[in-house]
């Protein structure tokens, strides 16, 4: 039975994804889901940032939970080097059991088992997970939400800006800035002018990188003193 509001999309690498009906929005890019999220969060943000600043620890935002797909491929990766992990998610409409518990990604992952347990823990509260990972969902509007502590990594993985403008704007990105540890990055798929402009106005440094399939460019921002970008 068709679910009202959404709908399975197999991926260009086989991954799945979700529409919305009555729309062209995807939760991913539908050249390939699984390597889109490796690629611009997995690979420009997480695993740039541990190489680079060998944490005991992390702490973790990501703005568009969604599907899941970011937070169990950080969990495969962080349960790999026995590294410990606060992850807060935020997503203002939850994807239902009947949906995400149709989608592929334990095909995609070594961390079998994981995906189920992880989509429904229970949101608003944390729960501790296997290999280290201590999860919060939390179901809100990110413009009226106020992040608590300090983030290293946040995966911004909002919808486009023409689909949810509210979510691109200074305010979001000064409130974010201002809980990033220093040196802490912020990786995004969209790298439109108007989106690296406001997140130098925000106080990151931009950097412009090589995108997945389908995708030119896409950025990671540092947040350190007195930066600048291009």
């Amino acid at each position: 039975m068709e679910h009202p509001a959404y709908h399975i999309i197999h991926s260009g690498d086989g991954s799945d994804s979700v529409g919305i009906h009555g729309t062209t929005i995807s939760f991913h890019s539908t050249r390939g889901a699984f390597t889109e999220s490796m690629q611009v969060f997995i690979e420009n943000g997480l695993k740039h940032y541990i190489e680079r600043h060998r944490p005991v620890q992390l702490n973790i935002l990501e703005i568009g939970f969604g599907t899941g797909l970011n937070a169990l491929l950080t969990a495969q990766v962080l349960s790999g080097q026995e590294l410990p992990a606060r992850y807060t998610g935020i997503d203002r409409y939850p994807l239902p059991e009947e949906i995400f518990d149709r989608l592929n990604y334990d095909a995609f992952t070594r961390a079998t088992g994981l995906y189920k347990p992880l989509m429904k823990a229970p949101w608003n509260r944390e729960v501790q997970l296997s290999g280290g990972l201590l999860l919060q969902k939390i179901e809100a509007d990110l413009v009226a939400y106020q992040p608590e502590g300090v983030y290293d990594i946040c995966y911004f993985d909002a919808f486009a800006p023409d689909d949810q403008p509210e979510l691109w704007t200074p305010g979001v990105f000064r409130k974010i800035r201002s809980h990033m540890s220093e040196g802490g990055v912020l990786v995004t798929y969209c790298s439109k002018s108007m989106v690296r402009k406001t997140l130098i106005e925000s106080g990151f440094a931009v950097e412009k990188l090589k995108g997945p399939p389908g995708k030119r460019e896409v950025v990671r921002a540092t947040a350190v003193s007195g930066s600048s970008g291009y």
